[in-house]
């Protein structure tokens, strides 16, 4: 055989040329393969057997392009045309192939040089869930606080796995009692799985029903029901998070198979007072967080080594002093045994090491030990929004804007619906001088809650920074109204007025709060004063906030409202008062 006339003949058949378009509509198969089959979770031998098929058919393609030709006539046998007619087809698959190659340089241009993600989006796994508020079927309809308990006893199980990403609580009790097709709410939130379910009681017993569904296709991978004893219902929600796990093929750490195993408590009424005290801790009212104070303080009364009783127990404490109904100092010295035991009992409790960490940073004013709980709390459990939130607002606190915004945009990520993250971010704008997505943030959440009150109190700041006064003074007002003239809130209006100047106003709100008996904020005092270009009025009090350790003194390296003030050489001096608790 001659070798030279065999390549030529090759050539003339157009092999070669098949060949290369065989080879690269092969990867371009491939690579979509690659792509979504996970999304329709489709094996991954589905992908090999792609592979398979395409290589097997390589040769076949060779001996047909050796045998056949397609000319103006159709597919017809290579040995019946002369060669002038395989001309205007060879060149018909030159720009065939280089139309196919041009594709794939773009493809692979694209995918070297896009802009990377910034946002959380990057780092969410490929599988992801929303457990959506179990229902009452109770024949009384008074279980709802137990209802509810399962459902956020399941998050925070699934919550701690690092390969999957779980919406958080108050994005997936935006949903409770909404009827709606589950694809329909899996798309809303962005996961390709919904675990929904019921709760009944009575008699003694507990039935559950739990059932997963694939978004994408709407069918049901697993599907369980549970009759249980009081003594049983310890164990259902992490029987359900495992369960979840397998049917996702998630493959668990060791810590996080540890975790699973681990009892909350081994005593069902302490359990059941626990689930009663999140239910009213969730409401975030005053009233409703005293309530709550009292329901953990009788779960840790019946099982001591309670650790999640105890972490209620010192969140109770924090939320009073957060709104204003109880003394920072006074809160921290009972909240830190709590947190303190909790630890000593389950060093692994993500919960326990962000309340630690909030007492450090907002209570202790000790950044850098409290720097290294938060990250302890989200190694242990990533889709923790709460952790990412006061994280956020701990890196607000020093200034460093830029890594807040990245958190809060985790705890977004995770619980998209909360307004009270929504909020957070607005006061970190607010903080960064960036006003007008300060309000954009604000509004966002008053979209989700139209009475939000702490939304309204933000919005108030940033409009005045931005010399929209009637705005501010509007919402300032609604947030006296929202917060029952609270001091606290009388002096967020004392504020408004004074930055549109509106002196005697102000004045008068002031001496109204004064007057009380009542708790009001010195730290607010002093940034009327500011807004007045006061500095000899606004140091007393912020060395009265300073002493007193209150709550808001955390801001002081960053509050627009002390701008005023801040070249004063005195205020220089107090900062250096705001150091950490010896």
């Amino acid at each position: 055989m001659n070798l030279k006339n065999f390549f030529a003949e090759l050539q003339r058949r157009n092999v070669y040329k098949v060949a290369v378009a065989y080879g690269v509509v092969s990867w371009l198969l491939i690579q979509i393969a690659t792509q979504i089959f996970p999304v329709f979770e489709i094996p991954n031998w589905g992908t090999r057997l792609i592979i398979l098929a395409l290589t097997l058919g390589f040769p076949i393609a060779l001996i047909l392009a050796w045998a056949y030709e397609l000319s103006p006539e159709g597919i017809r046998p290579t040995s019946e045309l002369v060669p002038g007619q395989s001309i205007a087809t060879s060149r018909k698959l030159d720009f065939a192939i280089i139309g196919v190659l041009l594709t794939v340089i773009a493809f692979m241009a694209w995918q070297h040089w896009r802009p990377a993600k910034t946002d959380a989006a990057s780092e969410r796994p490929a599988k992801s869930i929303a457990i959506l508020p179990f229902v009452d079927l109770s024949q009384s309809r008074d279980q709802e606080y137990l209802s509810d308990g399962v459902t956020e006893q399941i998050i925070d199980s699934l919550a701690h796995l690092h390969g999957l990403f779980v919406v958080a609580r108050t994005t997936a009790f935006s949903f409770k009692n909404k009827t709606g097709d589950i694809r329909d709410i899996g798309r809303q939130l962005q996961v390709t799985h919904v675990l929904e379910g019921s709760v009944r009681r009575g008699n003694g017993k507990v039935r559950v029903v739990a059932q997963l569904i694939n978004v994408v296709t709407g069918f049901y991978l697993w599907s369980e029901t549970y009759d249980s004893t009081e003594q049983d219902l310890l164990f259902l929600q992490l029987d359900v998070a495992k369960k979840v796990a397998s049917a996702l093929q998630i493959e668990l750490h060791l810590a996080e198979t540890t975790q699973l195993a681990k009892a909350l408590t081994h005593d069902p009424e302490a359990y059941d007072l626990y689930l009663r005290g999140r239910y009213l801790l969730n409401k975030r009212t005053v009233d409703s967080i005293r309530k709550a104070l009292t329901v953990f303080k009788e779960a840790v009364a019946k099982d001591e080594q309670f650790a999640l009783g105890r972490v209620g127990v010192a969140d109770s404490y924090i939320l009073l002093a957060k709104i204003g109904a109880l003394g920072g100092q006074e809160a921290a010295a009972v909240a830190w045994p709590e947190v303190t035991r909790a630890l000593a009992i389950d060093s692994q409790l993500a919960e326990g090491y962000v309340s630690r960490a909030i007492l450090l940073t907002d209570f202790d004013w000790n950044w850098a030990k409290a720097e290294a709980d938060f990250k302890k709390a989200l190694a242990l459990s990533p889709n923790n929004a709460a952790a990412h939130h006061w994280y956020a607002r701990h890196l607000e606190q020093l200034g460093r804007d830029k890594e807040a915004l990245g958190e809060i945009a985790s705890a977004l990520q995770n619980d998209p619906l909360s307004p009270t993250i929504r909020v957070a971010k607005g006061k970190i704008f607010f903080d960064a001088h960036r006003y007008r997505e300060a309000v954009d943030s604000c509004k966002t959440a008053l979209d989700l809650e139209p009475s939000f009150a702490s939304a309204y109190q933000v919005l108030a700041q940033a409009y005045a920074h931005r010399g929209e006064q009637t705005k501010a003074i509007e919402a300032a007002t609604k947030y006296v109204e929202l917060s029952q003239g609270s001091g606290w809130a009388l002096l967020e209006l004392a504020y408004v007025h004074a930055v549109a100047g509106n002196r005697g106003e102000c004045d008068r709100i002031v001496n109204e709060v004064t007057a009380r008996s009542g708790e009001f904020s010195p730290y607010d005092m002093a940034t009327i004063r500011s807004a007045w270009h006061d500095p000899d009025g606004a140091m007393p009090w912020l060395e009265k906030a300073i002493a007193a350790h209150s709550v808001d003194v955390i801001l002081i390296r960053v509050d627009p409202r002390l701008d005023n003030v801040r070249s004063d050489s005195r205020f220089k001096e107090l900062l250096t008062r705001v150091a950490p608790r010896q």
